[in-house]
C-alpha cells in the first residue's frame, strides 16, 4: 500500500457537482442537488442545509469519490458523526442549536464477520500489511498528539491494546493515520485517502452500533478518534463545530470531568483541547462551562502534564470571559486583572526549567529559541503567554500601555513555535498563533510566525491555510489605515 498508487479510475456520473446542500458535503456523499430538499436528506429525513459555497470539497479528491462510487451499496448512506449522535441520544440534553435527526435506517445488508457486540468488541481483528502499518504509524505519530497533556501516554500504550480487541477502535485508528499520511508530507502516496474514508465508513457503521447498546465501553474514545480525524481534514469552523456538539452530548452523558480515570480521563483533557479550539475559532464561550469540570489542584505540583491541564483551565474561563457577555464591561476589566493575578501565581510555582531555557544568538527578527526538556512544558508554557494576549487585547485592546507587554508576549510565543516544535504541539498551537500573529508588530515578524503555521500543515497536514489567509487580510486591512 504505501509502496504503490492505485490506477487513476474513471469517475461515474459526469462532473463533480460545486453546489450540493451542506449536509450531503459534511458526510461525504453525492448531492443531486434538488431544492429546497435534496432526494438524500429526503430519503433519511435529515435537515437539509443548501450551500453554495463549495470550499468543503478537497480539491484532489477524486480518488476518494471513485471509492465511494464503488462501495455505493455499502457506504452511501452513512450519516455523519453528527447525524450518529442526534440519532442516538436524541433523548439527552442536546444544546439547542443542534437539530434532532428524525430517522435513519442503518446500512442495507447483514454485518461483515467481526463486526461488534456491546463494547464494539470483538476477538476477530485480522491484520493486513496494510493495516499493520497503520497500527504502527499511528503510535509514532498521531498517538502522541493526544497524549501532549498526559505522562500516561493513554492513546500510545493502552489504546493500542484496546486496538485488538475492537473492530470500532480499530478502525477509527487505521481511518486518522491513514488521513495524517494522505495529508503530511511523510507520505506521497494519494491512495492514503481512499484507505481513510473506507476505514472511517466503517468506524460510522460500527459506532452506530456501539450507541444503540446500553453500554458502549469504547464509544467516547472512538469518538474522539474520530473527531480528530475531521478537523485533521477538510471540516473547518462552524462545520466542525457542529460535530463536536454530538461529542459535547457524549461526554455529559458520561459524566467525564477531571475526577475520572484510565482511558476516560485522557479523553477528558483531550475533549477539553477540542473546547477551545471551537471556542477560539469561533469567538465564543466553551459549551462545558470550566466550573462543571470538578477540577482540583495540588500546591506544588511538579507534573508538567498536570500543570498543562491546569493552566488550560485558566485559558478556557479567560476565554468565557473575553467573549462572553462581560468581555467589554467594566466589571469584565476586574475580572481581566484577577485573571491575570491568577496565571502569575500558577507562573510562580514553576521552576525555570519549566518555562524554558533560551539558547543561541537573537535572529534579524529578535527571536531566540527556547529549550525544554518535556513537550508538555512547551505548551503549558506557550498557552500561558497566549492567557496574556487575550486578557490584554481580545476583543479589543483593554489599555494603550499594554501594547509593549503585547509585543513581549507575542515575542515570547514565537521562540517556542520556532524552536523545534514538535508535532504534538503544532497542531493545538495553531489557533494561539494566530493571536500572537495579529498582535505582533512588523511584517517580518508576522511573516515568520505565517511561515511556521505552512509548517505546520506541511509536516502534520492540518489545513493552516484559511488561518494564514485571514492573518493576510488583517494586514491589508491596517495598511489602509
Amino acid at each position: 500500500m504505501n509502496d504503490t498508487i492505485r490506477p487513476k479510475k474513471k469517475r461515474r456520473g459526469g462532473p463533480r457537482r460545486r453546489t450540493g446542500s451542506a449536509t450531503c458535503k459534511r458526510r461525504h456523499t453525492r448531492c443531486d442537488e434538488t431544492k429546497p430538499v435534496c432526494g438524500s436528506c429526503d430519503r433519511l429525513n435529515l435537515e437539509c442545509e443548501q450551500s453554495e459555497d463549495a470550499t468543503w470539497i478537497v480539491d484532489n479528491a477524486d480518488s476518494i469519490q471513485d471509492q465511494q462510487d464503488h462501495d455505493h451499496d455499502h457506504d452511501h448512506d452513512a450519516p455523519s458523526l453528527l447525524d450518529v449522535f442526534r440519532l442516538r441520544m436524541g433523548e439527552l440534553d442536546i444544546p439547542e442549536n443542534l437539530p434532532t435527526l428524525q430517522s435513519y435506517t442503518p446500512l442495507n445488508g447483514p454485518s461483515p464477520p467481526g463486526s461488534s457486540d456491546t463494547n464494539g468488541s470483538s476477538n476477530n481483528i485480522r491484520l493486513t500489511s496494510e493495516s499493520a502499518f497503520l497500527l504502527q504509524t499511528y503510535v509514532r505519530t498521531v498517538a502522541t498528539w493526544m497524549d501532549i497533556f498526559d505522562h500516561g501516554s493513554t492513546y500510545q500504550h493502552k489504546v493500542p491494546q484496546l486496538v485488538l480487541a475492537s473492530p470500532l477502535l480499530f478502525h477509527c485508528v487505521c481511518a486518522f493515520t491513514a488521513n495524517h499520511l494522505a495529508l503530511s508530507n511523510s507520505s506521497h502516496n494519494p491512495s492514503w485517502e481512499v484507505t481513510a474514508v473506507k476505514h472511517y465508513g466503517e468506524a460510522l457503521r460500527l459506532l452506530i452500533e456501539a450507541l444503540s447498546m446500553p453500554s458502549h465501553e469504547y464509544a467516547l474514545t472512538a469518538s474522539m478518534l474520530l473527531l480528530s480525524y475531521e478537523i485533521h481534514g477538510a471540516l473547518r469552523s462552524e462545520d466542525y463545530r457542529r460535530h463536536f456538539l454530538g461529542l459535547t452530548v457524549l461526554v455529559k452523558s458520561r459524566h467525564v470531568t477531571a475526577q475520572s480515570t484510565g482511558t476516560d480521563l485522557a479523553n477528558f483533557w483531550i475533549y477539553i483541547r477540542h473546547e477551545i479550539v471551537v471556542a477560539m475559532a469561533n469567538e465564543k464561550p466553551l459549551i462545558l462551562d470550566p466550573e462543571d469540570w470538578q477540577v482540583s489542584w495540588i500546591e506544588g505540583e511538579t507534573r508538567e502534564d498536570v500543570l498543562g491541564d491546569h493552566v488550560l483551565w485558566i485559558l478556557a474561563r479567560v476565554i468565557n470571559l473575553i467573549f462572553g457577555s462581560e468581555g467589554t464591561t467594566e466589571a469584565g476589566r476586574e475580572k481581566r486583572q484577577e485573571f491575570l493575578h491568577e496565571i502569575e501565581v500558577w507562573r510562580a510555582g514553576l521552576s525555570d526549567t519549566f518555562i524554558g531555557i533560551g539558547y543561541g544568538d537573537k535572529d534579524e527578527d529578535g527571536f531566540r529559541k527556547v529549550y525544554f526538556p518535556v513537550a508538555a512544558a512547551a505548551a503549558a508554557a506557550f498557552w500561558y503567554h497566549i492567557v496574556h494576549i487575550l486578557l490584554y487585547a481580545e476583543p479589543i485592546l483593554q489599555d494603550e500601555s499594554y501594547i509593549p507587554l503585547i509585543q513581549e508576549q507575542a515575542m515570547q510565543i514565537t521562540n517556542i513555535a520556532i524552536s523545534d516544535f514538535p508535532p504534538s504541539l503544532m497542531v493545538f498551537s495553531t489557533h494561539g498563533l494566530f493571536y500572537a500573529a495579529k498582535h505582533i508588530q512588523g511584517i517580518s515578524r508576522k511573516a515568520r510566525i505565517w511561515n511556521v503555521l505552512n509548517e505546520v500543515e506541511t509536516q502534520t497536514g492540518y489545513n493552516t491555510r484559511t488561518t494564514v489567509k485571514l492573518l493576510q487580510t488583517l494586514v491589508e486591512q491596517d495598511s489602509r489605515y
